[in-house]
């Protein structure tokens, strides 16, 4: 009986087409974006594919565009959406509107972009006194005209600064290709310290020193940091703290020095929002930052993230993926969303004045009129929940519950193994030798690496398992 009833239910699923949805752009929210649709995935009646490539905003803005994807300047976007923490400069928006090419922005989180260093023996702000940093000393470590730690300038900021020798080098790492972060970092010195940093080193891609480091990606950008003592680098606050990274502590406009994660906990990110945004989500966001806002807990470099789409979307095929990508972009929208999910990311939700014009937004964009209109069951819905065109969240696959159960414990184990990595090396520690055993600070690395990786690799064998017995028994394909 119940085999009878899986195969009459595996019938019209069978003939139906996948229904697909795929975006690109910014690294920073990835894990954020990559979380709810996979949410979006597991809670569909109807096969769903949805992806997001974390390729920066630079090509995330690039793959919206589509200047030249068919032909000559024919703004035919590589993706059904783009991302990034940067908004559509205004040349690129008055372009596409010469063109009668219409698009929105819908801001979907707030985040922070700070500083992490690997200097030996200095810990964060509170351990050891941490590492304080303004933005002209910065500014001038960047341009590779301070290149040592014990720099007068840098000592004045950090009164018995201990280092491991005189003279011990600065290492400078910087992103490879156009980055948000890059654009966010440059912006900032120059609002900051103008003197030391002009505006032709400001942009999603400079020409860097050539003693510098180049970084692919927040991944490459944390190896960097971890792989070379001594060296200073810039990413997301969230990554950087997931990674058990040290932060430096920077002196915002108001003259206090402070972590991201200090500020957070103050509400100095979402302060950093009071800046004005367009009222309106298809008007030129091409001035929009958020640096350098007044308040003594304020960040000084807070980004917001920025889904791109174009008000026709006709050029996604399916019209039932259309009216799906506005559902999930509504779901962005939604301060419990973003607070239950992203949060632990290290991304805040915008203000609410700021969701509302989102979602005006949203309603500017148009889908074929054959889409179906899709809707989340939260609240059990009777009969209506089982419909072809419901997100329910009374639908989950038991391997997504399981990882979802474990998951936690896994991230957990992690930013344990990644604190003691950084918890050894803000000591200046080399060896084990406080604990009688013989560990070089190489062994120790591998020890870390190959702890994480069994994490890992209990989570994928559990869920490989319970893939593998859902088949058997004919319940998955």
């Amino acid at each position: 009986m119940i085999s009878a009833l899986l195969a009459a239910a595996a019938g019209p699923l069978a003939q139906s087409h996948t229904i697909q949805l795929h975006g690109s752009g910014t690294t920073n929210p990835s894990k954020c974006l990559w979380l709810l649709m996979s949410q979006f995935q597991d809670r569909a009646l109807l096969p769903t594919r949805m992806t997001y490539r974390a390729v920066g905003s630079s090509t995330g803005q690039f793959e919206f565009l589509g200047r030249n994807n068919t032909t000559p300047f024919s703004y035919m976007p590589y993706n059904d959406f783009g991302a990034g923490d940067i908004p559509i400069s205004t040349e690129d928006y008055t372009d596409l509107k010469a063109k009668n090419i219409g698009f929105v922005h819908i801001p979907f989180v707030l985040g922070a972009i700070t500083m992490f260093h690997s200097v030996p023996g200095v810990g964060n702000g509170g351990e050891n006194g941490g590492l304080n940093l303004s933005p002209c000393v910065l500014a001038r470590i960047f341009k590779r005209d301070i290149t040592v730690w014990d720099h007068e300038d840098i000592l004045k900021l950090n009164d018995g600064l201990s280092l491991p020798y005189e003279d011990y080098p600065i290492t400078v790492a910087h992103r490879k290709l156009g980055s948000s972060s890059t654009s966010s970092i440059t912006a900032y010195l120059h609002k900051s310290c103008p003197t030391e940093w002009p505006v032709e080193l400001v942009g999603k891609t400079i020409d860097w020193p050539k003693d510098t480091e180049s970084c692919e990606g927040s991944g490459g950008m944390t190896n960097c940091i971890r792989d070379v003592p001594g060296t200073i680098g810039y990413i997301d606050a969230g990554h950087g703290h997931d990674e058990g990274l040290i932060e430096i502590e920077l002196r915002n406009i108001d003259g206090t020095f402070l972590s991201s994660k200090e500020a957070a906990a103050k509400g100095g990110i979402g302060a950093a929002a009071g800046a004005a945004l367009p009222t309106s989500a298809d008007a030129d966001f091409g001035g929009v930052n958020l640096l350098n806002q007044p308040g003594p807990d304020t960040w000084p470099i807070v980004a917001v993230s920025y889904i791109y789409v174009r008000k026709d979307l006709g050029h996604m095929d399916d019209p039932n993926a259309q009216s799906l990508l506005k559902l999930f972009l509504k779901t962005l929208t939604e301060e419990e969303t973003i607070t239950k999910n992203c949060a632990q990311f290290g991304f805040e939700p915008v203000p609410s004045k700021v969701s509302t014009m989102a979602l005006k937004g949203i309603d500017m964009i148009t889908t074929d009129a054959t889409a179906a209109e899709w809707i989340i069951e939260t609240d059990t819905m009777k009969g209506g929940g089982q419909g072809d065109y419901v997100i329910s969240k009374k639908r989950r696959s038991y391997v997504e519950y399981a990882q979802s159960s474990t998951t936690a414990d896994v991230a957990t184990a992690m930013k344990e193994v990644s604190g003691l990595q950084s918890s050894r090396s803000a000591q200046g520690s080399t060896s084990s030798k406080e604990m009688g055993i013989a560990f070089t600070e190489n062994d120790e690395k591998l020890i870390g690496a190959a702890v994480a990786m069994s994490a890992i690799s209990l989570v994928l064998w559990f869920g490989t398992a319970t893939w593998f017995v859902l088949r058997t028994k004919g319940i998955v394909g």
